[in-house]
């Protein structure tokens, strides 16, 4: 038998039976709904999830404290989103960062007059601000938060003079929240920089701890940590990206070329499409990493992985062969509270109709369908993002008018918010110049009101 793994996915081929596989999780998961004290609660950041290291109180960053992890994986193994969240942070970043002072016309119309600064501009190519803020547009654009570490001067106890050296991007897969554990009020105060992805022996001892950046403080601490973010409703600590609600579509727009690969591979159809509720694999993965406690073993996530192909191993001689006729799967589905309703998870598997061509064109559509949805639950519309019906691109106006209108709506906050941390950083080094960074952009035009010379610019040379 032989078992391709795609991530989470799988395509399972054994004796004359070939299944698709997939890991479903509900987009809604991390928001499955607590009863506490008698009251419904749907926040993920809610202080009935917080756990501790050592004196520190966490604010996990999703229900499992993975959210970043989980983005990253599943938009990894997507075609087409991590070229749609590169336009997207092509369109922020312009021509690049630039000093502008905001004023007023005679029209009373708000301006940026963009200038230059020799003195601000040495300090910000001492430290490499573009591959800093290059860093912090691509966090932005996948989950709308950006971790930045604030450096002072080595010299300010000799000279008295306090100054933000450099900043430093921090991953926020590595970045945490976090406040004391005696606080009675869960107010995040540090952040706590950690490789969470380490077994819990590890990340008990290797951790560091910074407070919050103050910015009407801003030398109060060598070091400090500011975690700039969009605010999402409801929501205290963390934000919930708008591609979260999208996950789902991403892994159906995933699905879909391991589905047709296994109908082109060898001319083998495919016969069983099967999901697995994440939650399941979850309760196995607690379950090893219990009996790796009590046999003092080293708990490895390919203990995990081998049991997934064992256990895909089982439904295969199951579904496999004439000499299992008769057989039958059987597993039960749990039920869980999600808002007012109640929900069911459980495993499924779907016999697929082995009339290829309507399936196919079937699973086209789908994945068609998925594009668009995730296109636009990414803010990008499907004219940028290249999601266009059939394959086909849009026309030029449609696509200038797109990009007009994300440029007048869409990157005045994600730019404040990635620039949020320099900008404090100017202002308390410079106070005197009144001067801000932000990103240059060209206005779009159309072709025809281009000038010749302007054409030519743009042409590539040879």
């Amino acid at each position: 038998m032989n078992i391709e793994q795609h991530g989470r996915n799988a395509l399972v081929e054994h004796e004359d039976v070939v299944f698709s596989y997939e890991v479903s999780e509900n987009p809604r998961d991390l928001e499955q709904s607590r009863i506490t004290n008698g009251e419904q609660t749907l926040d993920w950041t809610n202080a009935n999830r917080q756990y501790t290291i050592d004196n520190w109180r966490i604010l996990p960053y999703g229900d499992n404290n993975d959210l970043p992890t989980v983005i990253k994986d599943t938009v990894a193994n997507n075609s087409i989103v991590p070229g749609i969240l590169k336009k997207k942070t092509g369109m922020l970043w312009g021509k690049g960062p630039k000093l502008y002072k905001e004023g007023f016309d005679s029209k009373y119309q708000l301006v940026r007059e963009w200038t230059t600064d020799d003195e601000i501009e040495s300090w910000l190519q001492s430290w490499d601000c573009d591959a800093y803020l290059a860093k912090a547009c691509v966090d932005y654009n996948h989950i709308e938060g950006v971790f930045s570490k604030f450096y002072l001067n080595r010299g300010a106890r000799v000279n008295g003079k306090k100054k933000i050296s450099k900043l430093e991007h921090i991953s926020p897969n590595r970045g945490r929240l976090a406040t004391r554990v005696e606080n009675p009020i869960v107010k995040p105060d540090h952040v706590i920089v950690n490789d969470w992805n380490l077994n819990h022996v590890d990340h008990l001892t290797n951790f560091k701890v910074y407070s919050l950046f103050d910015f009407k403080r801003p030398f109060a601490h060598k070091n400090s940590i500011l975690y700039s973010n969009m605010y999402s409703f409801c929501s205290d600590y963390y934000t919930v990206p708008d591609i979260y609600g999208s996950l789902e579509w991403i892994r159906r727009s995933t699905a879909v070329p391991l589905i047709l690969k296994a109908l082109s591979k060898n001319s083998i159809n495919v016969k069983y499409h099967i999901t697995s509720p994440q939650s399941f694999w979850d309760m196995k993965e607690d379950q090893l990493k219990r009996l790796c406690d009590e046999t003092n073993k080293d708990y490895k996530e390919k203990m995990l992985v081998d049991y997934q192909k064992e256990y895909l191993r089982k439904i295969a001689s199951v579904l496999s062969g004439d000499r299992n006729a008769g057989k039958f799967w059987h597993t039960v589905d749990t039920v869980f509270v999600d808002g007012s309703s109640l929900k069911e998870q459980g495993w499924t598997i779907k016999p697929i109709d082995q009339n290829i061509k309507d399936f196919a064109e079937a699973q086209i559509k789908i994945g068609e369908r998925a594009d668009r949805a995730t296109s636009a639950g990414v803010g990008v519309h499907s004219a940028i993002g290249g999601t266009g019906k059939d394959g086909q691109s849009d026309s030029g106006s449609e696509q200038l008018y797109a990009l007009q209108n994300y440029m007048m709506t869409g990157i005045d906050i994600p730019e404040m918010i990635v620039t949020k941390a320099v900008n404090y950083a100017i202002k308390a080094n410079f106070p005197n110049k009144k001067l801000k960074l932000g990103f240059y952009h060209d206005p779009p035009q159309r072709e025809q009101d281009k000038s010749e010379s302007d054409r030519l610019k743009n042409q590539k040379v040879a």
